[in-house]
């Protein structure tokens, strides 16, 4: 790399925070909440319109930063896209990085504040007490980064965002899918009434599924090391389908099988993903699998009975849970055999679509991640 194109910069200097944006009181707005953003997930799009209130106010394309522990530390940072009329607004937990004319670049700046130098830093400047600590506009002052010029940056941005576009393809793609089965797992295997059609019987859950409640392994033996088996605890891991690998334990107590459902438990029930592998699970979840081998069969009923779940989270109260007898006998309307095979077919194979974009996002992912340093280091001649 020819660091002749490369400059000391004071991050303030180079990236503008917190630009002024100006929104007419009164109208509504394109909004982002922290929860919509993801690690590692680079696009971030508005849930929903809102009247304009207090907040972080942003354009498209710029980079919105988690300030608040533990967001922070989770890495909720995302780019803003299909913003209505160009402009929004959203939590008052945001920093906002935008560009600055000739001399930063919108979509470097989004990689760079994925930078671990520019994350750490701003961890390890955060203030405030315990459990609500944040990291001030003012902090990034003291940030000082040697950066390339803006044909550098934005070959390097080129680079991270074609595996990013990739990423959003095959998550998109994955959200089409699911729709897809959930459509036919509606017309084909739930009924349409209270009267059931010819061939069907009332039931309970336990008949057409295998429930198996999780237990935590002792905390001594987790480690984030690969030793043991995959552990997961609860929905804190879960993804928009297969739950992220956080930790592992090398005293398994009970156990979920590929493609076996994991439904959360506890606080708050009913929350569903999918296991990739044979994994731990703790307390906080149940693996359950569908009898006959129909596991789609088993993933998109329990997606159907979110209503009666929510009986459970206990209205007006932060805690809920529900135990293996109330699981199995939550009633349902069963289809007969033919039909449940007839959907297994179909839902298995989409499944299968949705694993192999899943296994190629984190493929892919590894491979930005590792990118991402060596770029803004100069590491790699580009």
């Amino acid at each position: 790399m020819n660091f002749n194109n490369w400059k000391e910069y004071k991050f303030s200097d180079f990236v503008s925070i917190n630009p002024t944006i100006s929104l007419k009181g009164g109208n509504s707005f394109s909004f982002i909440e922290m929860k919509d953003l993801s690690e590692g997930k680079r696009y971030v799009h508005p849930s929903m319109d809102r009247k304009l209130t207090g907040g972080a106010r942003f354009r498209e394309g710029n980079t919105l930063f988690a300030r608040i522990t533990p967001c922070l530390e989770n890495g909720k940072i995302g780019q803003a896209i299909r913003l209505k009329d160009g402009v929004g607004f959203g939590s008052t937990e945001f920093l906002i990085f935008e560009e600055k004319q000739n001399v930063s670049n919108k979509n470097f700046i989004y990689y760079l504040a994925c930078w671990q130098e520019v994350r750490k830093f701003a961890e390890q400047n955060m203030v405030g007490t315990s459990g609500r600590q944040r990291v001030s506009k003012d902090a990034f002052e003291k940030l000082e980064l040697t950066l390339p010029n803006i044909e550098i940056q934005q070959r390097i941005a080129s680079i991270l965002s074609s595996l990013d576009d990739k990423i959003e393809l095959n998550n998109q793609t994955n959200q089409t899918l699911e729709t897809i089965a959930q459509t036919l797992f509606k017309e084909m295997c739930l009924p349409k009434g209270d009267k059931l059609p010819d061939g069907w019987r009332f039931g309970k859950l336990g008949e057409v599924a295998e429930i198996n409640m999780g237990q935590s392994p002792a905390g001594t033996s987790y480690n984030q090391d690969g030793e043991g088996i995959i552990f997961f605890q609860g929905k804190a891991e879960f993804g928009f389908r297969f739950p992220k690998i956080d930790k592992y334990t090398t005293e398994p107590k009970k156990y979920a099988n590929k493609f076996d459902s994991l439904l959360s438990v506890r606080a708050p029930v009913g929350t569903i993903n999918m296991a990739t592998e044979k994994c731990c699970i703790g307390r906080g979840l149940a693996a359950i699998s569908g009898k006959n081998n129909c596991s789609s069969f088993a993933f998109y009923l329990l997606k159907s009975l979110s209503v009666k779940f929510e009986m459970y989270n206990g209205e007006g109260t932060v805690f809920g849970s529900i135990n293996k007898t109330d699981l199995e006998n939550i009633e349902i309307g069963i289809p007969p055999k033919n039909v449940i095979e007839e959907f297994e077919k179909v839902g298995k194979s989409i499944d299968k679509l949705v694993y192999n974009n899943e296994q190629e996002t984190q493929t892919l992912t590894t491979l930005r991640d590792s990118l991402l340093p060596k770029l803004m280091k100069g590491e790699i001649n580009i």
